[in-house]
This record gives structure tokens, sequence and C-alpha cells, in this order.
């Protein structure tokens, strides 16, 4: 599988894990085991169909506008630095590469054995800057 693809794949089921959804897949059983594997090679198999170079360049754009943010938030400019992560998230979520991810690990989040996809294009009621200061 291609290396951007698995870091997204781990991204996805390490980094949005919690506590509770931890001690959830400590229960895992043998069957439960082995459907969880066999969907998993289903859901590698397909994300062998998202554009590599798609997300490669949503890679070096959020290499850019990291920095941009984090400049706007230094700068009191919390309101800029919000509308400008929506709308990259919103243009994220909308990709063809993120629909087919969606997509490729439904089953593997409707069975409990990955957390959901985190959702891209809509921060609810946190805010860019603070959660920025967290990592």
């Amino acid at each position: 599988m291609k290396t951007l693809l698995q870091s997204f794949v781990i991204l996805i089921s390490v980094g949005f894990t919690s506590i509770s959804y931890a001690e959830q897949m400590s229960n895992i059983n043998g069957m439960n085991m082995q459907q969880m594997m066999a969907q998993m090679q289903k859901m590698q198999q397909c994300l062998l169909q998202v554009d590599e170079a798609e997300l490669r360049q949503y890679e070096a754009r959020i290499n850019q506008l990291e920095p941009e943010l984090k400049s706007l938030c230094q700068q009191g400019k919390r309101d800029e630095a919000q509308n400008k992560a929506i709308a990259f998230g919103k243009e994220v979520a909308n990709s063809s590469s993120i629909k087919i991810i969606k997509e490729c690990t439904k089953n593997m989040q409707t069975n409990g054995f990955m957390p959901p996809m985190p959702d891209f294009d809509d921060l609810g009621d946190r805010h860019i800057c603070d959660e920025r200061d967290k990592h």
C-alpha cells in the first residue's frame, strides 16, 4: 500500500481514538477479530483507489496553511483563521479522495472496529486557534 495512504489510515485509526474506544476494542473476541481482519483487507483493497497525488497536494497545502493559521491566531485574527480552516476543511471533505476513504472505511466504523472519521468541514464549537494550541 502506498506510504501516504498508510499514514492517512494510521492517522484515522490511531490519532482519533479515545480511551472508551480502546476499552471497547479490548473486548473483541476471536470471531470478531476474524471479521475485523476480513473487513480490514477489504478496506485496504478499496483504499488503493484513492488518488495519492491528490492527497499529496492537500498535504502540501496543509504545510502552507499551518504557518498562516498560526500567524493569524497570534495576531488575534481568530475569525479569519477559523474561516480559512473551515473553507479548507470543506474543500477536503468534498474531494473525491476523502469520499472514497469514507466509503472504504464505512464498514469498519459501523462495526466498531475503528473510530469515525473526523468531520473535516465542521469544527463545531471548537476553534482552530484553540485546537492548534493543544498539539
